[in-house]
């Protein structure tokens, strides 16, 4: 048995929560999976996991074992690096999880860049639109969010902040009027969307300080990009990230609303696994994006 690959096995086991998750993620058969768990608990002559054919559960010492392991592997990666700077090199995949928007609207584009700085990197880029991804369960090195995470397994690092619009269509405006107050809105109908936690009120700066005004209307979505297309197809009143709607607004196909309401910004954010040592692929791919990507990203 090659102690480190029967422990590299069981991290992922254990992060992802099944024998078939961590196989496919390793690009094993479970087969294999489970026979190297098997070997490493008789190398250890104890139980880390009880599994049946539903479920696993860590025991104590599985759990324990798991933390330690965590910690070693890290270690494992700090060693390989640093012999690696010795000749100049960052390499290795680098796994990155990006939000829809934030990829077709800047990160995208950004890529080619660092590989031409970083020719030993290759990267895995995955877009999603879900709001929450599991970085550590889905073996993400970095994941680029509109929203921190209040998890202490993980690093919020802001990148920038993305200017927001109220707006709508000019048929929805000739058909429902402006709303010259963000109070007004709740007479009107909203697309109503997830992004940055925002299905049911909407944030506004004022004088007086921030206020969060309640929303309603006939639809919503899980996608922030189907709320722009609703909201530019006359559904209803959008409030959307500049990334956007700054075209639409220009040519005209939106109008934005409540121009003395300043709506909250949103901030830009690298997530990235809390360690005592950070990888040299993930501290090249932060430090890139701090320094090509402007602090407002309007």
């Amino acid at each position: 048995m090659n102690l480190l690959v029967a422990m590299k096995v069981y991290d992922r086991v254990t992060a992802l929560g099944s024998l078939s998750a961590a196989a496919r993620d390793l690009t094993m058969s479970t087969t294999a999976v489970s026979r190297m768990l098997k070997e490493l608990e008789d190398d250890l002559g104890l139980r880390l996991i009880n599994r049946t054919t539903r479920r696993m559960s860590l025991t104590e010492a599985g759990r324990e074992y798991a933390e330690r392991v965590k910690v070693l592997l890290a270690e494992v990666e700090e060693v390989q690096d640093s012999t690696r700077r010795l000749d100049r090199g960052i390499r290795g995949v680098l796994r990155v999880s990006c939000s829809n928007v934030l990829a077709h609207t800047r990160i995208t584009r950004l890529i080619p860049a660092f590989l031409a700085e970083n020719p030993m990197i290759a990267i895995e880029f995955n877009l999603t639109s879900r709001y929450v991804v599991g970085i550590v369960e889905e073996g993400y090195d970095v994941a680029i969010r509109f929203e921190a995470q209040t998890d202490s397994e993980i690093v919020s690092r802001q990148l920038g902040t993305v200017r927001n619009h109220v707006c709508a269509a000019p048929s929805y405006i000739a058909a429902r009027g402006r709303p010259r107050s963000p109070q007004d809105l709740a007479s009107h109908n909203c697309v109503l969307s997830n992004f940055a936690k925002r299905m049911g009120s909407w944030p506004f700066g004022s004088k007086d300080g921030r206020i969060s005004v309640p929303i309603r209307g006939r639809v919503s979505t899980n996608s922030i990009e189907s709320a722009y297309q609703m909201t530019v197809a006359g559904a209803g009143i959008g409030y959307l990230p500049s990334l956007l709607v700054r075209d639409a607004i220009a040519d005209g196909r939106l109008e934005t609303l409540l121009e003395d309401h300043e709506p909250v910004s949103s901030p830009i954010y690298a997530l990235y696994p809390h360690r005592t040592y950070v990888a040299m692929k993930v501290r090249a791919f932060i430090d890139f994006l701090m320094r090509e990507l402007s602090p407002d990203l309007d």
